[in-house]
């Protein structure tokens, strides 16, 4: 018996079939009426998800090791998140690790900008989530509900940015070209080299490209008028 309690199961594709569809938040849907959910299980995932994706990577990666790892089933994980890649997502790109940024009508442009890229330098610079990012992307790419929770993820309070500076976004836009190119910028970086540097001369290079080298500047963004 194990700390969820349960029995060690397979993970064959026939079981998985079984759990049903993953909830919203990309966690399987638990059963009605139920006992609840045990965080301390929960945690338990989440810390050996993280510790092993920096000892085997992502590919290498499977739900079997991280609850052994954790003590518990692959039941169990199955009975929280729908696949690896939503696991790994929520490891790596968990709420708590995102900060909010709201640009302030009393600071400059410049200032909020590069708020904005202090807050994507944090979400992109850590390990675990270097590790896991060429993997995750390709599967991010392939589970439309795990996309779209990415990109609500990137966008956050990115429509304060569009009110302040007076850029809309296409209809058919996800996100704002703000978010494209400060969010675009730091994957790239890392998906060229995994060990590059996302430091404070990273920060101050982007910001004074968006805020000074590119053509009309920042400025010229606003509305005509």
């Amino acid at each position: 018996m194990t700390a969820d309690g349960g029995t060690a199961r397979g993970e064959s594709a026939k079981s998985a079939g079984r759990r049903g569809p993953g909830a919203a938040d990309g966690r399987a849907p638990g059963p009605a009426g139920g006992r609840p959910r045990d965080s301390r299980i929960d945690a338990a995932i989440i810390a050996a998800t993280r510790e092993l994706l920096l000892e085997t990577g992502y590919p290498a990666l499977t739900l079997s090791a991280i609850a052994a790892r954790a003590g518990t089933t692959t039941a169990a994980l199955y009975r929280r998140w729908s696949s690896k890649a939503q696991l790994v997502h929520e490891a790596v790109l968990e709420a708590e690790a995102v900060p909010g940024v709201v640009p302030s009508a009393d600071s400059s442009e410049q200032s909020d900008i590069r708020a904005l890229v202090e807050t994507i330098r944090s979400m992109f610079d850590r390990p675990e989530l270097r590790v896991a990012l060429p993997g995750l992307i390709a599967d991010t790419v392939a589970d439309p509900e795990l996309h779209a929770r990415m990109i609500a993820r990137l966008a956050g309070d990115l429509p304060a940015f569009e009110s302040r500076f007076g850029r809309s976004r296409r209809a058919d836009d996800p996100l704002p070209v703000l978010a494209e190119v400060v969010a675009g910028a730091a994957i790239f970086r890392l998906l060229v080299s995994q060990d590059a540097a996302l430091d404070e001369q990273w920060v101050d290079e982007v910001t004074a490209l968006i805020t000074e080298r590119w053509p009309g500047r920042v400025r010229s963004w606003r509305s005509p008028g």
